[in-house]
């Protein structure tokens, strides 16, 4: 199947079903960011194709400033510096595309909610930070999806500085390569390698068929309504 043919397809599946098709391929725990990783609001899904940010730690010391037209000439100069990935983020070449950053561990909130917007506009399907996000009253408000593995108040001006895209990088503990496939919900990210995708599928469909067979049988003995929970393969 295609490109988005695949996508589709993994959509229609929690992580949960597609973490046991991984363990059916005998891929134990690989592709499973560590626990840290978080949405930023509960009922967050999205997935799709690994764009990779990596920004190092800065080593040179920050200027002071004591002028406001100073700090605003350096903090743009840091920006600039910074956030030149989001020129690689166009209409054309967001389309089911997930940006994941490494900032080495770095604390400083390189995402929030003015970055937020300026890339869903350009129509990206969400953001996994190894590293900060701030403003998260506001991004939440903007409906943004976003993981992170902390919130902070502190900007990335002066702690990090642009190291490449579409690079391998390590986020939260997973090497995540350009292209492979991000799949994000409430229970947290898995990474699947993109030429396993397929197979990953076989057994995900099983496992989220088997599932809703028992669950829709404990739900007209419950007394449940029936949930969109229920028709993911619909």
């Amino acid at each position: 199947m295609n490109r988005e043919e695949l996508i589709a397809e993994i959509r229609k599946y929690r992580c949960a079903d597609l973490s046991d098709a991984m363990d059916a391929l005998g891929l134990v725990d690989k592709g499973t960011m560590n626990e840290k990783m978080r949405p930023l609001r509960p009922g967050m899904e999205f997935k799709g194709y690994a764009f990779t940010v990596r920004l190092l730690r800065k080593q040179d010391a920050v200027k002071p400033c004591s002028t406001i037209e100073e700090w605003r000439e350096e903090l743009g100069k840091g920006c600039n510096d910074i956030y030149r990935f989001v020129d690689y983020i166009t209409p054309e070449t967001a389309r089911d595309m997930v940006v994941v950053i490494d900032m080495d561990g770095v604390r400083g909130g390189v995402w929030g909610s003015e970055i937020a917007m300026n890339t869903m506009i350009r129509g990206i399907s969400g953001a996994v930070i190894d590293g900060g996000c701030r403003d998260s009253h506001e991004t939440n408000l903007e409906g943004a999806n976003v993981f992170c593995t902390s919130r902070t108040f502190t900007h990335a001006y002066g702690r990090v500085t642009f190291g490449g895209v579409n690079v391998p990088v390590n986020c939260a503990g997973v090497l995540v390569r350009p292209g492979d496939i991000i799949c994000a919900d409430d229970d947290g990210v898995l990474v699947i390698p993109f030429e396993r995708a397929e197979d990953v599928l076989q057994f995900a469909h099983m496992q989220l068929a088997d599932d809703i067979k028992t669950r829709g049988e404990q739900y007209r003995k419950l007394g449940f309504a029936h949930d969109e929970t229920l028709d993911r393969l619909i």
